[in-house]
């Protein structure tokens, strides 16, 4: 058997696999922003957000702030404070999760259709 056509194969068994993943990444992604949605225009969603996430931004901030004030650095908590803070703001705000998760598909869908058309006609 020709060594080259085994290699052919196998490349086109990979870019099937790859291909598969990826619709099977888009297609979750596509229900997690439709979920993420109907959770954003619930009235149970905006009644948590202002009891519980409304301030949790600010309140970081303020306190990574004055950790960073300090004469004597506590790195350990400033790194902990900037994870907290940067895991806020992407959470919190859901319209802000669900644009980067639409980003996220946007790559998938984009590059699943130049594989499956490329534009140099090679297959």
């Amino acid at each position: 058997m020709n060594n080259s056509q085994i290699a052919r194969e196998n490349l086109e068994e990979t870019e099937d696999n790859r291909l598969s993943f990826l619709q099977k990444q888009q297609g979750e992604l596509s229900q997690l922003v439709e979920t993420i949605n109907r959770v954003e225009a619930s009235e149970d969603w905006q009644k948590l957000r202002a009891i519980l996430l409304n301030d949790v931004a600010s309140s970081l901030e303020r306190s990574l702030k004055s950790e960073a004030e300090k004469s004597e650095l506590n790195l350990p908590k400033i790194y902990r404070l900037q994870g907290q803070l940067e895991w806020a703001r992407k959470y919190a705000d859901l319209s802000k999760l669900v644009e980067w998760k639409k980003k996220e598909l946007e790559n998938i869908k984009n590059y699943i259709n130049h594989e499956l058309n490329p534009r140099d006609g090679a297959l």
